[in-house]
């Protein structure tokens, strides 16, 4: 990992809504992975294979 200057306002001060928006934006994302892999992982969970139907018979 890089260092990387905070971003700053023309006043000099740390830019907070930037990094404000930054965070809900990565949290969001987060979340969202998150909430896919439960999806998934309860999927599988549940997944049930059909017998084959034989036309021997």
């Amino acid at each position: 990992m890089s260092y990387q200057a905070p971003k700053l306002n023309e006043d000099g001060t740390i830019d907070m809504n930037y990094y404000t928006q930054l965070a809900k934006q990565q949290r969001s994302e987060h979340i969202a992975q998150m909430a896919a892999s439960l999806r998934d992982s309860i999927k599988s969970f549940f997944h049930v294979k059909l017998p084959k139907l034989s036309t021997s018979h």
